[in-house]
């Protein structure tokens, strides 16, 4: 299932950027009205929150460096769909709702999310995916929001907050600074 996934990803990312091979002048900064056929990738660096997880048989709250690799592409100017990725950067323990212990090692989260941006700066996030790792696949629901600003050349800085909720198992929850790229639609 991972390299279905993952082939998937790379696949919509070649589709969404070979749509933007011909050298075309494009607009030197573009806002939240104009996204229509526009694609994202986005970079994030933070912090995943597990408040039940398990450390020398003991059960305490551990924040986890992550990072995260997103790619949307916009179906109008308020809509879009996209793929969001996760590592986290450590291995944990967490215990199931039957009391078994499972480890997860440096797990990867793959959800394909829709996004709703009503204004200039927020946007909102949701979708079903998977968490990967070694032993365990989990099923998992992503719901979260992002604050961004634009720079100029179509740059974009920001935060996003997400909470995933891995079915039967456990809730995270991360904050991340984030750093994206946009390509504007190429008008022929």
């Amino acid at each position: 299932m991972r390299i279905s996934l993952t082939i998937v990803f790379f696949v919509m990312a070649h589709i969404a950027f070979g749509q933007h091979a011909e050298h075309t002048t494009l607009p030197a900064k573009i806002d939240h009205a104009g996204m229509k056929g526009s694609s994202r990738l986005t970079l994030g660096l933070g912090h995943t929150h597990v408040s039940e997880g398990k450390r020398d048989g003991k059960t305490e709250w551990l924040a986890m460096p992550s990072w995260s690799f997103n790619f949307d592409y916009w179906l109008s100017d308020k809509w879009a769909i996209g793929l969001q990725n996760d590592l986290i950067l450590e291995s944990f323990k967490i215990e199931d709702h039957e009391g078994e212990i499972i480890e997860r090692s440096y797990p990867w989260a793959m959800v394909p999310v829709a996004l709703y941006k009503p204004g200039k700066h927020f946007t909102f996030i949701g979708g079903i995916g998977a968490e990967f790792s070694k032993g365990h696949t989990l099923t998992m629901t992503r719901l979260g929001v992002e604050y961004g600003f634009h720079l100029p050349k179509n740059w974009e800085v920001g935060a996003a907050f997400v909470w995933d909720g891995k079915w039967k198992y456990y809730n995270s929850w991360g904050l991340a600074f984030t750093v994206s790229k946009i390509w504007p639609k190429i008008h022929h």
